[in-house]
């Protein structure tokens, strides 16, 4: 006779949902939202700012979100002059 507790039944019923084709689409959706966030944290220190009050956080945090969206585009410019272009068909 074997017994098993709640917690590992419903373990193994969450892992068995975890494969199907729903979940990992939404797992897919959960990383691209979550990459912004985590770029702040890691890269950018978003959590250590040396500054006191309201208006110079806001400012700081200003700042390093257009650093981030200027490292994109400056990555996004880059990137078009390598892709291979699509001949019109005339």
């Amino acid at each position: 006779m074997v017994f098993l507790s709640k917690k590992s039944s419903d373990r193994a019923k969450t892992q068995r949902k975890m494969k199907t084709e729903k979940y990992k689409e939404l797992s897919r959706i959960r990383n691209g939202v979550e990459t912004i966030p985590s770029i702040l944290w890691r890269k950018y220190q978003i959590d250590h700012m040396p500054v006191r009050g309201l208006l110079p956080t806001k400012l700081r945090f200003g700042i390093k979100l257009a650093a981030l969206n200027f490292k994109k585009l400056f990555g996004y410019l880059n990137s078009v002059g390598q892709c291979a272009l699509i001949p019109q068909i005339s």
